[in-house]
């Protein structure tokens, strides 16, 4: 007969694999189901109700005050400001808040923890799906069409670019740390991820999604640089990308190139995020202690004349952040920023914690926070829920924090680690 918490864990397991194709669903134009049938309040109230019955589930939970602190610090930056209509805050707000007790150690017990663990890992997986199919459907359209299309199963650029980056770091992660016991078939298959996320990354074109790769590569090389033998995948991994995009022909850089060669013109090659730049910090200085107001924008860089300016009060614009953490400046003010910044450097003490503690998983937790954190200057999703990397951020944070929860090793998991 099964135990009670068998059934649990395989129900958290199968809810997991249904929100996390959710999630990816919502990249996609192509994939209509999601984006017809699934509404913003329905996925508000699945998000709101799987915290509520793991929670139910558990004995005991505990709750982050920092993250605690930092939403409150949200809720101000509204209550002292008047929000957008069009921009929704309210709503925004009260999605955020449920994806944080979803995702992150806001809300932590050990029903959720293993939720989790499943989401993050099926997450992941679905990351090098992703990537894989993207380039198997471009060279497919190149052998049956005129022209490939790379954009099939995610519709933008930049974020196709972000997951191949971020399932670069893992499989580099991977190869180096672990042992000659996994199978032929399980290399073959992170090698295959590793060359195609290598090509789709650059061919993207995200810039701040290729230097948060380096970033992070050059730590986990510099952290596992006693297992550089165990590297070799990783080199085979890399030329069979570069010989693969030149037997597929297209120009991989095109979009990389193209950035360049804007920002060239304006004698700048921070061009387009320099302006936004500015306007969050012309934001900041309007109301320097509780911000703007949740997700909200006063200042608004237009491109006129093939010049960049800023407007101010247009609201019937939509502006992109182009930084999560000036983004959360405006929006919160100093006392969400800094908030946000110290849990940030608790993150990173974790890891280190969880290095000196011998944990070979704390080594692509500390690359991926890099990772993040250097993102997150370049492109503006830490506020916005509807991101899916929002999603894998806060979900990396509770990943990070897991430490906290005694680890049972009963085979399978017994009741005591589920809080049953």
């Amino acid at each position: 007969m099964i135990r009670r918490q068998e059934v649990l864990t395989r129900i958290l397991a199968f809810v997991a694999l249904l929100v996390s194709l959710v999630e990816v669903g919502r990249l996609s134009g192509h994939l209509g189901v999601v984006g017809r049938y699934v509404s913003s309040p329905v996925i508000l109230l699945i998000f709101c109700f799987i915290p509520v019955v793991a929670l139910f589930k558990s004995r005991r939970f505990t709750v982050n005050y920092m993250l605690m602190l930092f939403f409150l610090s949200c809720v101000v930056s509204l209550i002292f400001n008047h929000p957008i209509a069009n921009y929704m805050s309210t709503l925004r707000l009260s999605l955020f808040f449920a994806m944080l007790c979803l995702l992150s150690p806001l809300v932590d017990g050990a029903s959720l923890r293993v939720f989790r663990n499943y989401l993050w890992r099926t997450s992941i997986f679905l990351c090098q799906f992703v990537v894989i199919m993207s380039l198997v459907l471009y060279v497919i359209t190149v052998v049956f069409g005129d022209k490939g299309r790379l954009l099939l199963i995610v519709s933008h650029p930049i974020m196709l670019s972000t997951l191949a980056a971020m399932v670069s770091v893992i499989m580099t992660w991977r190869f180096l740390s672990r042992e000659n016991r996994v199978s032929r078939l399980s290399q073959l298959f992170d090698a295959l991820s590793l060359v195609a996320a290598i090509i789709v990354m650059v061919w993207g074109g995200a810039r701040g999604a290729i230097i948060s790769f380096v970033v992070a590569e050059i730590y986990v090389f510099v952290t596992l640089s006693h297992r550089l033998r165990s590297g070799r995948w990783v080199l085979i991994s890399v030329v069979a990308a570069i010989v693969f995009a030149i037997f597929i022909g297209g120009d991989v850089t095109y979009r990389v190139k193209k950035k360049f060669e804007i920002g060239k013109e304006n004698n700048s090659i921070i061009f387009s995020r320099k302006q936004l730049w500015k306007s969050r910090i012309g934001e900041f200085m309007e109301s320097p202690v509780v911000g703007i107001g949740f997700t909200n924008a006063t200042r608004y860089s237009s491109l006129v004349g093939n010049v960049r300016e800023v407007c101010i009060n247009r609201p019937d614009l939509s502006e992109e952040p182009g930084s999560s953490w000036l983004s959360v400046l405006s929006n919160t003010g100093i006392v969400g920023f800094m908030l946000l910044v110290c849990w940030n450097a608790e993150l990173q003490r974790v890891v280190r914690r969880r290095r000196k503690n011998g944990d070979i998983n704390a080594v692509k937790y500390g690359a991926l926070m890099l990772f993040f954190i250097v993102d997150g200057f370049f492109e503006g999703w830490v506020l916005y829920a509807g991101s899916f990397t929002f999603f894998l951020y806060w979900l990396l944070s509770s990943r990070i924090m897991d430490y906290r929860w005694p680890v049972c090793t009963d085979k399978p998991i017994c009741g005591r680690c589920l809080g049953i």
